[in-house]
């Protein structure tokens, strides 16, 4: 009973900073189910994708409905994160475990520092205006991040935003609005898959579902008015202390 409180609890903070900082909640989700509750890689990554099309529907329909999303960019980006995702989910199986910790880490770390290093303001920059600019740049890095994120059990949104934000030049607030809808339709696509697979543990995956449904829902109401600085900071603060707690457990495994 106790296990399935912290499984709770687990969906519960990652769909809440999930969907408050404008990620999927895998980034709390996975380390929570690995270093704190002790279970395998291989089970948190299908149970957290599957957690993150809960978490990012209800979320982004509270950004929708203060027009924080673009969806321009959602149709162009989601496309690329989408096959990425769906490319990155039928590899995980034949990945192993260590690697995948060891990326999460190193992921985490890179968006913290791409955060924390952004002094610019948040001034909207036109997507037309860097089409052509930065289309060969930013579409294969939504395959490459859809791919990524899918075998770490992550929605992107620790790449989606920093991309958005410093290189489309989008306004903090619809970075995050828009990733998360653009989230929704990769990870639901990595869930089937896994699904096909027989690989989401519905015991885990229920009780987190749950906890997710109502965080995501609360994280969403209050980032819609959260103010870039704190975003910033929470986001910083999180990723590093995850990061640092997986890359300590992945050298202990290949130790």
């Amino acid at each position: 009973m106790l296990e399935i409180f912290w499984y709770i609890m687990s969906g519960f903070s990652g769909g809440f900073l999930g969907a408050y900082l404008g990620l999927g909640g895998g980034e709390i989700i996975v380390p929570s189910l690995t270093i704190m509750l002790g279970l395998d890689i291989r089970t948190a990554v299908p149970v957290s994708m599957t957690a993150i099309v809960v978490n990012s529907f209800t979320s982004s329909a509270e950004y929708l409905r203060h027009g924080m999303v673009d969806l321009e960019l959602v149709i162009l980006i989601g496309f690329f994160a989408v096959l990425g995702t769906l490319t990155g989910s039928t590899l995980s199986p034949v990945v192993p475990t260590e690697y995948i910790q060891f990326a999460m880490a190193i992921l985490l770390v890179y968006a913290a520092l791409s955060f924390l290093k952004c002094h610019h303001g948040s001034k909207r920059l036109e997507f037309s205006d860097n089409r052509s600019r930065y289309a060969v740049i930013v579409l294969p890095a939504a395959f490459g991040i859809g791919c990524f994120s899918s075998l770490v059990g992550v929605g992107g949104g620790v790449l989606l935003v920093p991309l958005l934000y410093l290189l489309v030049g989008s306004p903090l607030s619809t970075a995050r609005g828009t990733t998360t809808l653009i989230i929704f339709f990769a990870s639901a696509a990595a869930a089937s898959v896994y699904f096909l697979y027989s690989m989401i543990d519905l015991r885990v995956a229920a009780p987190v579902l749950f906890g997710i449904l109502i965080g995501g829902k609360a994280g969403g109401y209050l980032g819609t008015s959260a103010k870039p600085w704190v975003v910033r900071i929470m986001f910083c603060v999180v990723m590093l202390y995850l990061a640092y707690k997986l890359a300590l457990r992945s050298l202990v495994e290949w130790v």
